[in-house]
């Protein structure tokens, strides 16, 4: 028996929806808990095993650009993500046994798995629609970010449970039976009718597989070093970005003169996504200290962990994500579909409205802030995130010339690795060294949190003006045509 929620979207997402719930909970479990494995089943200080942890978020999102370059170029969008799950899975097993050597080679099949993952399946979703600018792209995209919400929610709960009571090996099964249930998921319930770009031909493929082999020997050794050479790290960064740009100047070089305007459009919609990525992130830093130290989380005399506050996240974008929706389609686009970039801004809106309800809850409290403020911030925040990131999906799927679907949501999510990367000077403003004080804390806290909600102004502000030159372009073009018709 079908379930009706997938009626309402193309044949086919059904199984993309359940592979991405599948394989976002094996990914954000294993965010949870790496930290603390990484120190109890491979002995790794605390700072070892936090700068193993950056590397591994950091090269996870980088790879997309190869996972996407691959199913252009090689391998096809479906053969890219079996792939991506084995060598997953394959990661995860190693990190089973013991040994340092074996969390570096873990780690370094994981990041390239998560690359080859991560921007296909996204890309796969845009292929359902036979219209590439299909305007129910919108809806989709959007919940196909629920589905990731649903698997960053259960994980950290369930396999922080399963692993503290029975045991981290049971914890990392769990994560290798989830991947592989979703590319059973893919295997059987998705459906696109043998495109091409999702399928290739098995003589192609074995021409291939020698390339292929050569090329992830090659970047699994690299990986490698880089997890044991963590310092090496931070001027690999400069190298990622200027060959995503040279690589992004060679896809515009190849594009006719409609798909070089749609390609600077994605560039804008990357730009966009880094920055607000830059403040999103601020969860697992500024915000997490903030909450350690100056929030109230004492429920009934019992004090949960600063981390639990980050779970609100997860079950208001499941809460949320059909009302935003609905919103959209019955209100803000009732009459006409709304350029992508509108609902961004109102997005970006209620982002810098929640950091001034922060800087409000650090002006009103005396003591620690009441979490009520923190919940309030958190709820805000996810319906200016469910503004900017599902749309930012679907007009990238929109937007992207055919033959290079895989690279350019490649080069969308690589946003998220340079996002992370800004985010962490953003923190350092949060910080109070020397100060034991909770009212200084609250008093320093308040501005960083005001100066927060300025950002986002600021991005809206030139985005207003992208727009109306986007109208006057428009209108320019319409009198255009009209005068050459007459």
């Amino acid at each position: 028996m079908k379930l009706n929620f997938f009626k309402h979207y193309p044949k086919g997402f059904s199984g993309l929806f359940l592979t991405q719930v599948c394989y976002i909970f094996s990914f954000y479990g294993l965010k949870s808990i790496f930290v603390l494995y990484a120190i109890s089943q491979f002995s790794f200080s605390e700072k070892e095993a936090v700068s193993l942890y950056a590397t591994f978020m950091t090269l996870s999102y980088a790879c997309s650009l190869i996972g996407g370059w691959i199913a252009d170029k090689s391998l096809g969008i479906r053969n890219t993500l079996y792939l991506g799950g084995c060598l997953h899975m394959s990661g995860v097993l190693c990190l089973m046994f013991s040994g340092q050597h074996m969390c570096f080679v873990g780690m370094s099949l994981i990041s390239l798995g998560s690359g080859f993952f991560k921007p296909n399946l996204s890309t796969a979703v845009g292929m359902l629609f036979e219209n590439p600018k299909d305007p129910k792209k919108d809806k989709t995209y959007s919940a196909y970010y629920l589905a990731m919400n649903l698997g960053s929610f259960v994980a950290p709960l369930l396999c922080g449970f399963i692993g503290r009571r029975y045991g981290w090996p049971y914890g990392l099964g769990l994560f290798i039976l989830s991947v592989s249930s979703g590319l059973y998921c893919f295997h059987t319930k998705s459906n696109f009718k043998h495109k091409k770009k999702i399928f290739i031909s098995e003589s192609d493929l074995l021409s291939n597989a020698f390339f292929i082999g050569i090329f992830l020997v090659t970047l699994l050794s690299l990986f490698y070093f880089l997890f044991q050479y963590r310092d090496s790290f931070d001027h690999l960064m400069g190298i990622i970005a200027l060959g995503s740009f040279i690589y992004l100047g060679k896809v515009f070089y190849e594009c006719n003169r409609q798909e070089r305007a749609d390609v600077l459009m994605i560039l804008l919609y990357i730009l966009i996504f880094t920055f607000f990525c830059s403040l999103f992130e601020q969860a697992g830093s500024s915000l997490m200290l903030f909450f350690e130290k100056a929030v109230d989380r004492q429920v009934l005399g019992i004090e949960f962990p600063s981390s639990t506050l980050f779970s609100l996240g997860s079950i208001f974008v499941i809460i949320c994500s059909p009302l935003v929706m609905m919103f959209c389609e019955r209100v803000l686009e009732k009459d006409k579909p709304v350029d992508g970039l509108v609902k961004i801004m109102i997005g970006f809106l209620f982002v810098s409205l929640s950091f001034f309800i922060l800087m409000l809850g650090c002006w009103q409290e005396k003591g620690l802030v009441s979490p009520f403020w923190v919940g309030g911030a958190l709820l805000i925040q996810t319906i200016g995130e469910l503004l900017i990131v599902p749309i930012g999906f679907a007009n990238v799927s929109k937007l992207s010339p055919p033959r290079f679907q895989s690279i350019m949501m490649s080069f969308w999510l690589m946003a998220i690795t340079y996002g992370s990367y800004f985010s962490g000077f953003i923190a350092r403003s949060s910080l109070v060294e020397g100060s034991a004080s909770s009212e200084i804390s609250l008093e320093h806290y308040r501005h960083f949190f005001y100066n927060l909600g300025l950002m986002p102004l600021g991005a809206i502000f030139l985005l207003l003006v992208v727009v109306n030159l986007k109208k006057i372009c428009s209108v320019r073009e319409r009198i255009k045509v009209s005068g050459g018709g007459s």
